[in-house]
């Protein structure tokens, strides 16, 4: 699967009773390691202008990305 259908995967699939935590678990690590080379990248663009065009580029998937890790590691870690 390529990163929108993971993420419309989650978005489907996140209130599944009962949840799929294997699937989450692998899920989560996709979208972490997707998310440190993204950031790998980014710092790799020489000088801020061409890091705010990554932004403008990158910016909505990273946010997305940013938003599912934090909902996984919520789910994986079960009531509060």
């Amino acid at each position: 699967m390529g990163l929108t259908s993971e993420l419309e995967w989650w978005r489907a699939n996140r209130d599944a009773a009962p949840p799929d935590t294997t699937a989450m678990r692998t899920l989560l690590e996709r979208l972490k390691a997707w998310k440190a080379q993204h950031d790998k990248d980014r710092a790799g663009q020489p000088g801020p202008f061409l890091q705010m065009v990554w932004d403008g580029i990158f910016g909505d998937e990273d946010s997305d990305v940013e938003q599912a890790i934090r909902e996984l590691e919520a789910a994986l870690a079960g009531p509060a």
